[in-house]
């Protein structure tokens, strides 16, 4: 029966389609913890290869049977950091999101040129 509730608030956080009480900074939130653990499951992958890479266990057989470059595993070694460092910052940034939705800043303070507001 409880399908059949309509809300008839008309705020701009309300969604359709969204069940009863759910706003759509819990849907942001929810969605953003989602990422931040796709990002930290993707960083722990990233992590191992990169461990794989620097330690040397990697045999790689060409398809024409000719030798790699000698710098090659290093290179992929640098473009995996990279990656590495890239997740690092968008979890930084996801996590700074998911808070600032958590726990909004006080609006009710001084505004950046020093004026108050009653």
């Amino acid at each position: 029966m409880t399908e059949n509730v309509i809300s008839f608030d008309d705020s701009p956080q309300r969604l359709e389609g969204i069940p009863f009480g759910v706003t759509a900074d819990e849907l942001r939130i929810t969605a953003i913890g989602a990422k931040i653990e796709f990002a930290k499951s993707e960083l722990q992958t990233v992590q191992a290869y990169i461990d794989v890479v620097y330690a040397g266990r990697i045999a790689v057989t060409t398809d024409d049977g000719s030798e790699l470059p000698v710098d090659t595993l290093a290179h992929l070694g640098s473009i995996l950091s990279n990656y590495e460092q890239s997740l690092f910052d968008q979890i930084a940034k996801l996590e700074y999101e998911q808070e600032m939705l958590l726990f909004p800043p006080d609006n009710d303070e001084d505004s950046p040129d020093g004026e108050h507001f009653s």
